[in-house]
């Protein structure tokens, strides 16, 4: 049972389907930022795991520090706010997403809140009078996308294909035709 309303009745605590939506989009976009720079500057794969984090790490503190929201929370109308709906300071943004990394382990507690939110004292509230930014579809369009040209870069740079190769090509191909689908359908439903 949820305890958030009887524990922060001045807060309007996101829900977990809020948080999830949040982390789903932010873990995107951050690990795309991540992958790009770590793997393009880096060789080594310890060094480049680190670099990957490290832009995490940079991608959260920046969007939470300067806007109070991530892309993410665009897409949700939420923000993360200190115990009186104030801007958190920087040292606890900072506490915030270096706990985050051992946070994502831990779901959402009863009363709405990570581990990340507990150690550093901080809120993510929902407010409806929020700008909201859709992210989710297009995003989902340049997930499929990249994905699409990393297996075209893949295939393309083979001589020979294996039988593993052609049953991921076959299944890419079918994945594609499905999202294609389902995406001219979201669009005939907004229309």
């Amino acid at each position: 049972m949820k305890i958030t309303n009887e524990k922060y009745k001045n807060l309007n605590l996101a829900n977990e389907e809020e948080r999830g939506e949040n982390l789903i989009i932010d873990f995107i976009i951050s690990s795309i930022f991540g992958l790009v720079i770590a793997f393009l500057t880096f060789k080594n794969f310890t060094l480049a795991f680190l670099i990957y984090l490290i832009v995490r790490f940079i991608y959260y503190l920046a969007f939470e520090s300067l806007l109070g929201r991530t892309p993410g929370k665009y897409q949700t109308r939420t923000k993360v706010v200190n115990r009186i709906r104030e801007k958190p300071t920087l040292v606890q943004l900072f506490k915030r997403n270096l706990s985050r990394f051992i946070s994502i382990l831990s779901g959402i507690s009863d009363d709405e809140r990570a581990i990340h939110d507990n150690l550093s004292n901080t809120f993510v509230i929902k407010n409806n009078e929020l700008k909201k930014i859709e992210f989710k579809q297009p995003l989902i369009l340049i997930f499929n996308l990249s994905l699409v040209g990393f297996w075209i870069y893949y295939f393309g740079t083979k001589s020979k294909l294996e039988s593993i190769d052609r049953i991921m090509l076959v299944i890419l191909i079918l994945a594609f035709i499905y999202g294609l689908v389902f995406g001219i359908k979201k669009i005939k439903n907004y229309s």
